[in-house]
């Protein structure tokens, strides 16, 4: 009888360190989460399978991206140099696999929203990077599902 207690005992101490140890690694994983503010993978593609980044040819723009292709999204480059544009989605297409369109806009110029419009239709585009000021109300439609009301922007003078 004496054998069996002490097997009881050391199976149950045995299952207790094992309870805690697993309650101790799931702790520790929410800590370190927390500490690099990781967001889940899927996060940002639950938005959208599209990001729409304005003055992709260089800085800002061009980081955005990558690290939006990076993590699972295609992209939209918008810029006025073809060739820096073409450069970069066939640098995006390379080292991460997702599909990238560009357009080709100055946005010093009225006639080119229309353009933008009919290139951008069709795409479910969740997110939106504007490097180049405020877009007219032709594109804030693709962007939010609000009423018109709150989706009209004015382009600065």
């Amino acid at each position: 009888m004496g054998d069996v207690l002490e097997q009881f005992f050391i199976l149950t101490g045995l299952l207790v360190c094992l309870a805690c140890l697993a309650k101790c690694m799931r702790f520790s994983r929410c800590i370190l989460l927390n500490y690099w503010k990781v967001l889940p993978k899927p996060f940002l593609r639950s938005m959208g399978q599209w990001a729409v980044i304005t003055g992709a040819g260089d800085g800002i723009g061009k980081a955005y991206s990558f690290e939006l292709a990076k993590r699972g999204l295609n992209v939209v480059l918008i810029s006025r140099t073809l060739e820096k544009l073409e450069a970069i989605a066939t640098e995006i297409e390379r080292t991460t696999g997702r599909s990238v369109k560009i357009i080709q806009a100055d946005f010093t110029k009225d006639d080119i929203y229309e353009h933008i419009k009919e290139k951008l239709t069709g795409l479910e585009i969740g997110i939106l990077v504007n490097n180049v000021g405020m877009l007219p109300n032709l594109l804030p439609s693709h962007f939010l599902n609000a009423p018109d009301e709150i989706q009209v922007f004015h382009r600065p003078v």
